[in-house]
C-alpha cells in the first residue's frame, strides 16, 4: 500500500516521465533486515510493483519501467537502529539507457 504522504513524489515522477516520454527507469523496492530474507524479498518486489502501477494508473506505460525487489541487501543505513531500518524500507528510481 502507498502511503498518502508519497502521492506527492510519485506524481512529480509521473510530471517528468510525461515530459520525457523516451525515459525508461528502473523502481527497486528496499526493506530493512527484519525477518525471513525470502518475505523481504517478496516485500521489496511488491513495493517496487505498487509503485509501478501507481504510475501505470497516471498514464505512464508500463514497457517504459522496469521492477526489482532488493530485499534487504543494499542498504543506505545500519539496520541495528530503528531510524536505519526505516531509512532502508524505500524505493529508488533509477534512469535506464536509452
Amino acid at each position: 500500500t502507498i502511503k498518502k504522504s508519497s502521492f506527492k513524489t510519485l506524481d512529480a515522477a509521473v510530471e517528468v516521465l510525461s515530459k520525457f516520454p523516451s525515459v525508461k527507469v528502473e523502481i527497486a523496492g528496499h526493506t530493512d533486515d527484519q525477518g525471513e530474507r525470502q518475505h523481504n524479498l517478496e516485500l521489496s518486489q511488491n513495493r517496487a510493483n505498487a509503485v509501478r502501477d501507481y504510475l501505470v494508473s497516471k498514464g505512464i506505460d508500463t514497457s517504459r519501467i522496469v521492477t526489482r525487489g532488493a530485499g534487504p541487501d543494499e542498504p543506505i543505513d545500519d539496520n541495528k537502529k530503528k531510524s536505519g531500518r526505516a531509512k532502508n524500507r524505500r524505493i529508488e528510481f533509477k534512469l535506464l539507457p536509452q
